[in-house]
C-alpha cells in the first residue's frame, strides 16, 4: 500500500494500542469513540498477518503466522474480534478461531469526568464462557507479535 511494507502496519498496531491505553486513561469522545478505538486495535493487530505475508521482504510465510495465531488463545481471540467487527458478526458457516461464534466485546464500564468532556472506559471480551479485560488482551497480543518478529530478526 503506497509503497509501505509490513512495518507500517506494525507501527499502526502500536498507534492503535496507544489509542486503547488512552481510552482506559480517559479521553474525549464518549463511548462510540472508545469502542471505535478498541475495534480498530483488533482489526490492526489481526491484519498484521496479511501485511507480513504479502510483503515478500519480510520472509514470513502464511503457515508461520497461522501457526502463531492458532497456538495463541490471545491471538485467536483477537482474530475473532477483528472478524466480528469487520463483518458485523462471526460467520456461522466459517470456523471461529476461539470455537465460539458469539465472541464479542461484551462489557463496558465507564467513569465520566464531569465538566471535562472526557471519560475512561474499561471493556471486557466474552468468549467460550470466559471474560478478559480488553487492554490486557491488547498488551498481550502486541507482546506475542513482538516476540514473533524479534525471533525472525525483523525488529
Amino acid at each position: 500500500m503506497l509503497g509501505q511494507g509490513w512495518s507500517s502496519q506494525w507501527d499502526r498496531v502500536g498507534r492503535r494500542l496507544a489509542d486503547v491505553r488512552t481510552v482506559y486513561a480517559g479521553a474525549p469522545g464518549g463511548t462510540d469513540a472508545a469502542i471505535d478505538a478498541v475495534l480498530s486495535f483488533f482489526e490492526a493487530v489481526h491484519h498484521l498477518k496479511d501485511w507480513l505475508t504479502n510483503d515478500q521482504e519480510s520472509g514470513v510465510q502464511t503457515t508461520d503466522v497461522h501457526g502463531l495465531i492458532n497456538g495463541s488463545p490471545t491471538l485467536k481471540l483477537c482474530a475473532d474480534l477483528a472478524n466480528g467487527a469487520k463483518h458485523f458478526k462471526l460467520d456461522p458457516n466459517r470456523r471461529a478461531r476461539t470455537g465460539d461464534h458469539s465472541t464479542t466485546v461484551a462489557q463496558n464500564d465507564v467513569v465520566v469526568f464531569v465538566g471535562t468532556g472526557a471519560s475512561a472506559h474499561r471493556f471486557r471480551t466474552a468468549s467460550g464462557g470466559t471474560t478478559r479485560d480488553v487492554l490486557e488482551v491488547a498488551e498481550e497480543a502486541v507482546s506475542e507479535w513482538r516476540d514473533f518478529l524479534s525471533s525472525r530478526n525483523l525488529i
